[in-house]
């Protein structure tokens, strides 16, 4: 006869298995979801500042002339925008047929709606010109900032090509000057030059970079190998996913602006990101409590970063620029993390979970199956001692008076006599 633990034991693994199999179909849920996401955003820009990603041009000022008090000018963002700050005299900025662009001073930030670069500047690639704008017309100003600051594309400072220019084709490994632009300015009669360049930075060989990601491979799955999926893997979960998280800071914070900009910046780039920080946090927890769930979270969470960051962001690992906020020697580092330790996790934890049966959580941690096979055989021992007893018993001879079958069930009352049946002989010498 089953005891109550064998009932406890099937009541466990159909809890555990149900459990499971809900984490399974969230987790399928999540894959569909950022699976969709993938192919509705456009990848180029979800790594990328001001359009500009992983790169070897370089944009340099090389000189302002004459030195305007009040007046600063510098490239950011990897040479993608030009920022004008100005607390003097009011500056305009010249556009490219000569007109006025942009006014900039202590009054705020204005454009001119009748220049065609308020139109072709809307970003790296430009807009559309619209019809009607009359270029050598009277300048229609707009205000569209109460700042001092100005940051727009200004597509002379940087290469506007799909494809490197001839020289650089023939010789892809040397550097080369490229071109010398000039931006001009007007402070009420006087002109200010700004002048600079951009170069052809050639890259690395990301051999290196790979090696190391196969390494780092080669350790996530080892821990699922060795059966090392409670701590060791959480601890390299979380490792992933504080790389994958400080990376997606060093691109949002490169960008140019204030903290409310940049945190935007961070969200609107890494949203898609956010899931698979959340589980390989939740999933790290987990494993270091030994539940099976966590190896569910664990795979998503590494997988989620080797996608994102590691295949979207590949290209840093041979490129000389990078919008980063740190050296493009670290950026190259949380690529390959991403990459090879991210995958190395989802490896890990999959070969994990088809090693591992099913294991008890929730309210029954504190059974094992040798808990559980001792509890049945106390209650065998105990149904067999209860069988023993009652044999013991109905082998006594009744007690007088006692219910016996004879007794036709009443208690304590004689059968009738038989008037059929034979009276017993009170001699027992008679034959």
């Amino acid at each position: 006869m089953p005891g109550p633990a064998s009932g406890c034991r099937d009541t466990v693994t159909s809890s555990s298995w149900t459990r499971m199999l809900g984490v399974r179909r969230v987790g399928a849920v999540l894959v569909f979801a950022i699976g969709w996401l993938v192919v509705l955003a456009q990848p180029a820009s979800a790594h990328t500042v001001s359009g500009l990603g992983a790169t070897n041009w370089a944009s340099n000022i090389t000189s302002i002339s004459p030195q305007v008090p009040g007046l600063t000018v510098r490239l950011v963002e990897d040479g993608s925008r030009l920022e004008v700050s100005n607390t003097g005299p009011q500056i305009t900025v010249i556009g490219y047929e000569g007109e006025p662009y942009l006014r900039v001073g202590l009054d705020g930030v204005y454009e001119n709606l009748e220049s065609p670069a308020t139109y072709l500047n809307c970003s790296r690639a430009g807009c559309s010109i619209p019809v009607g704008v009359n270029v050598g017309g009277a300048p229609r100003w707009k205000k569209i900032s109460s700042g001092h600051i100005a940051r727009y594309h200004d597509h002379r400072t940087h290469w506007m090509g799909s494809v490197p220019p001839p020289d650089v084709q023939r010789a892809p490994n040397q550097v080369h000057i490229e071109a010398n632009w000039t931006v001009t300015m007007m402070q009420g009669s006087t002109l200010i030059t700004v002048k600079g360049n951009y170069i052809w930075i050639p890259g690395s060989s990301p051999v290196p970079w790979i090696v190391v990601a196969v390494v780092l491979v080669g350790v996530g799955a080892g821990l699922g190998l060795l059966g090392l999926w409670g701590a060791p893997l959480a601890i390299a979960a979380v490792v992933v996913t504080l790389n994958d998280l400080y990376h997606a800071i060093g691109i949002a914070w490169f960008w140019s602006g204030n903290f409310t900009y940049r945190f935007e910046k961070f969200f609107s780039g890494s949203y898609y990101s956010m899931v698979g920080w959340i589980l390989g946090f939740v999933g790290a927890w987990l494993l270091v409590r030994r539940r099976v769930d966590g190896l569910y979270a664990t795979v998503f969470a590494g997988g989620s970063a080797a996608l994102f960051t590691g295949l979207l962001d590949i290209t840093v690992l041979s490129r000389s620029q990078a919008p980063f906020t740190a050296s493009i020697t670290i950026d190259r580092i949380t690529v390959a993390v991403s990459l090879g330790l991210g995958l190395g996790v989802a490896v890990g934890a999959l070969i994990a979970i088809r090693a591992t049966k099913p294991q008890l959580d929730g309210d029954y941690d504190d059974y094992d199956d040798a808990d559980l096979e001792d509890q049945d055989l106390e209650d065998d021992d105990a149904a067999s001692a209860d069988e023993g007893e009652g044999a013991a018993v109905s082998d006594l001879p009744t007690p007088i008076g006692a219910a016996g079958p004879e007794h036709n069930g009443k208690s304590g009352a004689p059968a009738p006599p038989d008037p059929t049946a034979t009276a017993p002989s009170e001699n027992p010498s008679d034959g």
